[in-house]
């Protein structure tokens, strides 16, 4: 008789989960936001506010290095995913 040995892995889903979700409503808030302004600049806000979120959530699983506030490191993963989505929307529009 012999028994087998399940090692159970983290799933990569349950890792990035907040990266898909950042990126989903990124893309989609940037789409609704079309309307009213150009492309890079609904782009840049609708990313902008999802990656705030998506960081919100990344830091609150392991807090931030050198002290730093998890306000403070959701801001500036906000604004790194908005201004590198705005600068691509305004060099390659679709």
């Amino acid at each position: 008789m012999s028994t087998e040995l399940k090692i159970w892995q983290r799933s990569w889903w349950r890792d990035g989960w907040p990266g898909g979700l950042g990126t989903f409503l990124g893309m989609s808030s940037g789409f609704g936001l079309k309307r009213w302004l150009p492309l890079h600049y609904a782009m840049g806000i609708g990313c902008s506010a999802a990656w705030f979120v998506a960081g919100l959530i990344y830091a609150r699983r392991s807090s931030p290095k050198y002290g730093m506030p998890v306000w403070l490191a959701a801001l500036i993963t906000g604004l790194a995913g908005g201004l590198s989505i705005g600068v691509l929307s305004y060099y390659f529009p679709w």
